[in-house]
């Protein structure tokens, strides 16, 4: 019996090889930016904003009951009220901090994944187009983010859980119902606890895997049916249902892809800065001899001025030699998961028709005709 998972693999990698080449060099570039910043997954943003208690304003030093009143008699009382109005203007800043970290969070994940949804809206049209379809995404990539934001405080909350007892069991909070379950908790049998540990991590790894196919189908299916998260998640749950045995199969091989992908970009990664180290260090040491040393490579402004420029200049010299590597290896993983995808489910082909290794010349011709009409 054929898995449609293991099909896909050889399919993936000649809907790859279409979708880069011949290579292009502005669709190359544009292919490189998503690849750089479309998000995997959303932020979770937990921000606390320490308030002020009663006990961090500290009073003045005793004042006679006749030195308070108009004039400099004061200044205790003045320096108080100072001090009370300096805690609460810096707690008003601290939490526009905050606020401002948490919004700029949210707003870079938002745009991540609506650029990861530009990138299958390529894989769909095979035109390589990012303002248009970054916009037109932007509802759908915050709904997203709110879905996974949701699934991941659910996965966490477990084990916040556990730190939160354990903490609390050791240094009570003074509230006598938290300190009295933490307390419960924690002098449970050895029995209950290992159910609550097993217990919590199902939930995590339920979330995990919740989020998994959240971006590897879910969000495809979302950009084929053109629907919100949860609509994605109810038309991919009924292909879910209808053939689990195959995302089985898909969970194993993806696992194999994903851990010979990683080996092919650290090797790349090492041999990329092992050429760009050589060749550096080569050009440093032309400096050093003609600056008269070493030491005048830290010493001298001319030396630190060719380090940080020789520096830069290796920076962006292995980010050109690795992200060829990471635009093919990247693309082929998202390709081969809408491949997967698309075979256990035609109704949710992502790929178009010239991409599509499953597409003859009929079919593609078939599909370009209906496309114009």
């Amino acid at each position: 019996m054929s898995w449609h998972a293991v099909d896909a693999l050889d399919d993936a990698v000649d809907a790859t090889r279409r979708f880069l080449f011949p290579f292009g060099l502005v669709r190359w570039t544009k292919i490189a930016l998503l690849v750089l910043f479309m998000g995997s997954g959303g932020a979770s943003t937990n921000a606390s904003v320490p308030a002020v208690s009663d006990s961090s304003v500290r009073p003045s030093s005793p004042v006679e009951p006749g030195s308070v009143g108009t004039g400099g008699g004061g200044i205790g009382s003045g320096s108080g009220v100072s001090g009370q109005i300096l805690h609460a203007l810096d707690s008003e800043l601290m939490a526009l901090v905050a606020l401002g970290i948490v919004l700029l969070v949210v707003a870079v994940s938002v745009v991540s994944l609506s650029l990861r949804l530009v990138f299958y809206d390529a894989l769909q049209t095979n035109e390589v187009r990012v303002v248009g379809p970054f916009l037109s995404r932007l509802r759908q990539a915050l709904g997203l983010f709110v879905f996974t934001a949701a699934v991941g405080v659910a996965a966490a909350a477990p084990i916040a859980l556990a730190v939160a007892v354990a903490v609390v069991a050791d240094a009570p909070t003074g509230w006598s119902v938290i300190d009295s379950v933490a307390a419960a908790i924690a002098s449970s049998s050895t029995g209950a606890i290992v159910a609550l540990g097993l217990v919590g991590a199902g939930l995590v790894a339920v979330a995990v895997l919740a989020l998994r196919f959240t971006y590897e189908f879910v969000v495809p299916t979302m950009v084929v049916e053109e629907v919100g998260v949860i609509g994605g998640w109810r038309r991919f749950l009924s292909t879910l249902r209808a053939d689990p045995t195959e995302f089985l199969i898909y969970l194993v091989v993806h696992l194999v892809v994903s851990i010979g992908l990683s080996v092919v970009v650290g090797a790349a990664t090492v041999l990329g800065f092992a050429f760009v180290a050589t060749v550096g260090g080569l050009v440093l040491l032309l400096v050093a001899a003609l600056l008269g040393g070493l030491g005048a490579l830290v010493g001298t402004s001319a030396g630190a001025a060719a380090l940080a420029i020789v520096t830069i200049a290796g920076i962006g010299g292995l980010l050109v030699l690795v992200l060829p590597v990471l635009v093919a290896t990247r693309s082929y993983r998202i390709i081969y998961e809408v491949s997967t995808l698309g075979g256990v489910d035609p109704g949710l082909t992502l790929l178009h028709p010239d991409l599509d290794p499953g597409t003859d010349g009929s079919e593609r011709s078939a599909a370009a005709d209906a496309t114009d009409r």
